[in-house]
């Protein structure tokens, strides 16, 4: 499922929550489950150490630590020891009002998401599992407390880790069309090699280079013609075709519109301002 964090963030915001219990798990090696059901309230699995894969209704996931994963209530099943490592994890049981149902569909679903190496959260949530097992109302306000703070932390590691993800596609993509820009580029095909849509994968490269796909390809290919134009006696026919236009009438307006002089001025210039010095 695709969580939007900031929506899953209203809702935790929001809504009535009530904490069931803190478990924490140790399976060993080999060890595995089939056939069995979630409980008939929503629980968030905190992978501590080694590897396991879990099933939320027949969906796999790779349980590890690093990553944080929400199931719904009364869904199937099955988990499976990875490697020879033991298995260790803790889970977080809640449950929300029974009129909140429709307004928080997340707590009805299975997903996950990347909080990264984030000791902050370990820390909180050692500290929830003893309130948990504090007999006493104090405790019971304290645990309701640290489950938020819990919350804040996964989300906000998610955020950045999200972000810290955006950059390195876009950074991925700058080279793509440093390396193909002669050829033709279209932002649909490039979004589809980062299985993002056109209006995703633009959002991104707008937020981590201060300008869209399109402007930063047109950009660097006036760039590369007006260093061809300088430094080879090439015909404005064959550098518009160096860098991915055919119609040189077309290429020839758009750089004039980019720079303020025709491609077939440039040398003159480039020659003039050489011999002034």
């Amino acid at each position: 499922m695709n969580v939007n964090i900031n929506e899953l963030a209203h809702y935790y915001a929001t809504i009535n929550i009530s904490i069931i219990d803190v478990a924490r798990t140790v399976v060993p090696p080999g060890g595995r489950c089939f056939g069995r059901h979630t409980p008939p309230f929503s629980g968030i699995v905190f992978p501590l150490r080694g590897r396991a894969r879990m099933f939320f209704n027949d969906v796999p996931y790779e349980m590890e630590y690093g990553k944080i994963f929400h199931a719904g209530p009364n869904m199937s099943l099955d988990k499976e020891v990875q490697g020879r490592s033991e298995w260790v994890f803790m889970v977080i049981h809640y449950q929300t009002d029974d009129n909140a149902a429709d307004s928080f569909p997340y707590a009805l679903a299975h997903f996950e998401l990347e909080a990264g190496y984030n000791t902050r959260i370990n820390d909180l949530l050692h500290r929830l599992y003893n309130s948990c097992t504090t007999p006493g109302k104090l405790p019971g306000l304290r645990a309701k407390s640290l489950f938020f703070s819990i919350m804040d932390e996964i989300l906000t590691s998610a955020v950045n880790r999200r972000n810290e993800g955006g950059q390195e596609i876009v950074e991925q993509a700058m080279e793509y069309i440093h390396s193909h820009y002669m050829e033709s580029l279209s932002v649909p095909m490039l979004a589809g090699q980062y299985a993002l849509n056109s209006k995703q994968f633009a959002y991104l490269f707008q937020k981590h280079t201060g300008m869209g796909p399109n402007e930063y390809l047109i950009e660097y290919r006036v760039r590369r013609a007006k260093e061809l134009l300088c430094t080879t006696a090439c015909s404005i026919a064959e550098i518009s075709a160096c860098v991915g236009y055919s119609d040189p009438y077309y290429f020839s307006k758009l750089f004039k519109k980019r720079t303020g002089f025709c491609p077939s001025m440039l040398p003159k210039l480039s020659n003039r301002k050489n011999r002034l010095i």
